[in-house]
């Protein structure tokens, strides 16, 4: 059984992981089970998560430690985790390495940082 109902994406994503949603759907939408379709949004809600994070980061890549010593943000292993925990979503969704749409997908996640310069 297939996801036949309009694929509208979830609110209050970023641009990147609205990108990917978009993507997916365009791709995969006809083929779509609910549960890749979970696995869709919950993977585009890590993006926008990590997208938020790396956003209140700005420029505060190490701050001060309870001691005062540098260290690095903690929003920065939350980033990561969470765009990791994407890419796993995304498999679930059946975009794995070597494919045309995790090349996309994976651009859209890694690069999500370096375009907001």
């Amino acid at each position: 059984m297939t996801y036949s109902a309009p694929i509208e994406p979830p609110g209050n994503l970023t641009p990147d992981a609205l990108d990917v949603f978009e993507d997916v759907v365009s791709e995969r939408g006809d083929k779509m089970t609910p549960e890749a379709f979970a696995a869709l949004v919950q993977a585009c809600r890590l993006i926008s998560l990590a997208d938020r994070a790396e956003d209140a980061i700005g420029d505060a890549w190490i701050i001060q430690g309870y001691r005062g010593q540098p260290v690095a943000n903690p929003l920065l292993g939350e980033a990561r985790m969470a765009r990791a925990s994407a890419v796993q979503a995304l498999k679930v969704v059946g975009i794995v390495p070597g494919s045309t749409s995790a090349s996309r997908a994976g651009a859209a996640l890694a690069g999500a940082r370096w375009r907001r310069s």
